[in-house]
């Protein structure tokens, strides 16, 4: 994993969640297996997410997201995190990504605290939707990806956005939500 390079798959400034859903199906299509895969979507109630290494912040510094959206995949034992904004390496071992992407959880206040939803990334190919309507307002819509919205087909549930940022919301999906401090405790 460690020759991909980012540039290789499709990507849209300020839609890490498509983008992700995007390199999912890549990856899928060229045989990797989904049960390999997850899909990690950062938030909490307050929308201010604190990431360090975001190509989006003045280089040291951190940035506050409203959420983030990445994918875990594993290549033989390895567990990888792949970041289309981070300024780490693309991808990055798991450990090393978290590490160096977050602050200690307890050292922020309250409404700094990240939550992580984990998603089977087969389940997200398949019920993921955003009418991105979220963005509309923030950029110009010459920044809007170039390709139709990501709609689940007719017969499966439509999960949008809204939904999987939601933290208190419990998804028909098979995803679940838990504190970061708690996913990863080395950040407790």
């Amino acid at each position: 994993m460690n020759d991909w390079r980012r540039e290789a798959f499709r990507y849209t400034a300020y839609f890490c969640e498509e983008n992700i859903w995007w390199l999912a199906r890549s990856l899928m299509d060229a045989g990797r297996d989904a049960a390999q895969m997850q899909v990690l979507l950062f938030a909490n109630r307050w929308q201010t997410v604190i990431l360090r290494n975001q190509r989006a912040a003045t280089t040291g510094q951190p940035v506050a997201w409203d959420y983030h959206v990445v994918l875990t995949a594993v290549s033989g034992a390895t567990p990888w995190v792949l970041d289309f904004d981070t300024r780490l390496a693309f991808p990055t071992p798991y450990r090393g990504y978290f590490v160096d992407s977050f602050p200690l959880q307890s050292t922020l206040p309250e409404h700094y605290r990240c939550w992580v939803r984990c998603i089977p990334a087969a389940s997200y190919l398949a019920h993921f939707c955003s009418d991105r309507s979220h963005m509309v307002r923030r950029i110009a819509a010459a920044d809007l990806p170039d390709y139709p919205i990501i709609q689940p087909a007719a017969d499966s549930l439509a999960i949008p956005l809204s939904e999987y940022r939601d933290m208190e919301k419990a998804l028909p999906d098979g995803s679940r939500v838990q504190p970061l401090a708690t996913f990863f405790p080395e950040l407790a």
